[in-house]
């Protein structure tokens, strides 16, 4: 395949055959300049001299040959215009020419680009799919794998806990009390700190004087102490002295109060002996802080298994377990 000629070859080659016309007309010019010189000259030396009959004819040959020849070049030059005419105009063609066939391979060599973008993202494309394939075939190898293992594994049955819809009420029956707190769980003796505390305040009570809002404590029991604002009111209607317990506040004498989860619901504990003496109806309450929410499903489970009603209370870090007269009452669920 021939290589195309470059655009500075095919100046430089115009410009060589233009040089060469111009050379040949010039050179004609000069001819015939000299040519009519000489000829000027010799009919000048014809009219100042007398020549010879001879000489004068063949002067006039002379002349004749040179006006033959200047007639002669005039001609070529005419007809090396004509020439120089039908080159310019095959120059401006190939020029038209080569205008076009550089505009059609530029064309050419983008479509060839677009071809060869596309044909890249083709491949691209392939590559994706293929490995997308690959995947899908590996999870269901192993999709497969799984469902050959479960299908020659022995069935397995799971207890499920199912408990009762969680529709509150408010406990107005017998209520016993539980801590939980680091993972160990202690009983919370109310009624014998309640009983306590009233026989503490029969001991006490003096005149009305004395009978006066004050802080009393009791215990400890069990592992608790109760801390209670004993107040008196003078009803005047009935003459009489109302002494009520206001406020009130247990607390364990010991962090580690109680036993684990894990003791307490041994057939031997304290905890399965505290719920041995219960009657049926009671609602066991858990006041619980953030550390034990996990013993605190472990413990409603078994309460649930034995049918005892339950009410959670839970606490923030470092609240005390405690209530008053303008308190709420337990919720069991």
């Amino acid at each position: 395949m021939t290589r195309p000629k470059h655009e500075d070859d095919l100046t430089a080659g115009q410009d060589s055959f233009l040089d060469v016309i111009t050379n040949i007309v010039g050179i004609l010019i000069i001819l015939v300049m000299v040519v009519g010189a000489r000829v000027q000259k010799v009919s000048l030396d014809a009219a100042t001299k007398a020549a010879p009959p001879a000489a004068s004819a063949a002067l006039e040959a002379e002349v004749e040959k040179r006006e033959n020849t200047l007639v002669s070049a005039e001609s070529e030059i005419e007809e090396l215009q004509a020439q120089a005419g039908l080159v310019q105009a095959a120059i401006d063609g190939a020029s038209n020419a080569r205008l076009r066939l550089a505009t059609a391979v530029a064309a050419a060599r983008t479509e060839v680009e677009q071809r060869k973008q596309a044909a890249d993202e083709a491949r691209v494309a392939d590559a994706e799919r293929a490995a997308r394939r690959r995947r899908l075939e590996e999870s269901i190898r192993q999709c497969t794998l799984e469902t050959e293992s479960l299908a020659h594994q022995r069935a397995t049955t799971a207890e499920v806990l199912a408990y009762p819809t969680p529709i509150g009420r408010t406990v107005n029956g017998e209520e016993i009390h539980f801590r939980l707190a680091g993972e160990r769980i202690a009983y919370i003796p109310l009624e014998e700190l309640f009983e306590l505390a009233k026989r503490n305040t029969q001991r006490n009570s003096g005149s009305i004087a004395d009978m006066a809002t004050r802080i009393e404590t009791v215990g400890p029991e069990r592992g608790f102490a109760l801390d209670y604002v004993i107040e008196a009111k003078v009803d005047q209607a009935r003459g009489q002295v109302l002494i009520r317990s206001r406020e009130w506040v247990v607390r364990p004498v010991d962090s580690s109060v109680g036993e684990t989860v894990e003791v307490a619901l041994a057939s031997t504990s304290a905890f399965r002996g505290t719920l041995s003496g219960v009657k049926p109806d009671t609602t066991v309450t858990l006041w619980c802080y953030p550390d034990s929410f996990a013993a605190y499903r472990r413990i409603r489970e078994e309460l649930h298994r034995l049918g005892i009603p339950t009410a959670g209370r839970p606490l923030p870090d470092g609240a005390p377990i405690g209530g008053s007269t303008e308190g709420s009452k337990s919720v069991v669920q």
